[in-house]
């Protein structure tokens, strides 16, 4: 297995980071259940070019952003899942226009977590 965004969620790798308070991308690749390192810090190097993650250079450990932080406390609660979940198939086609109008016009790193989120979402099977 490797650590590519169809293996993995952004939102899942800053849980762990967020979880554990930081890790190296070795400690990341043990906790996935993965042997290649060099992977794991593939992905991290990229989400913290997208400004999810950040590292601490003197040590090696990687961090969640300030930008992924407010993601993790923002967890959409129960009631509001369930609003959501009651729409009928149809409306989801507004929903999403409305999700793609926040893409072009909220904070980058929140529009790439939109995007990869998708792309995650919508992988074969």
């Amino acid at each position: 297995m490797s650590v590519t965004l169809y293996d993995f969620r952004d939102l899942d790798l800053l849980l762990r980071l967020f979880d554990d308070g930081g890790m190296t991308s070795t400690q990341m690749a043990e906790s996935l259940g993965v042997k290649d390192n060099r992977a794991a810090g593939m992905r991290l190097a990229w989400m913290r070019r997208f400004g999810m993650v950040d590292l601490d250079e003197a040590s090696g450990a990687w961090s969640v952003s300030p930008g992924g932080k407010r993601v993790i406390q923002s967890k959409l609660r129960a009631n509001q899942i369930a609003v959501i979940e009651k729409f009928p198939d149809e409306a989801m086609v507004e929903a999403m226009a409305q999700i793609t109008s926040r893409y072009h016009r909220g904070e980058p790193m929140l529009a790439h977590m939109l995007r990869r989120e998708f792309l995650y979402g919508t992988k074969r099977r």
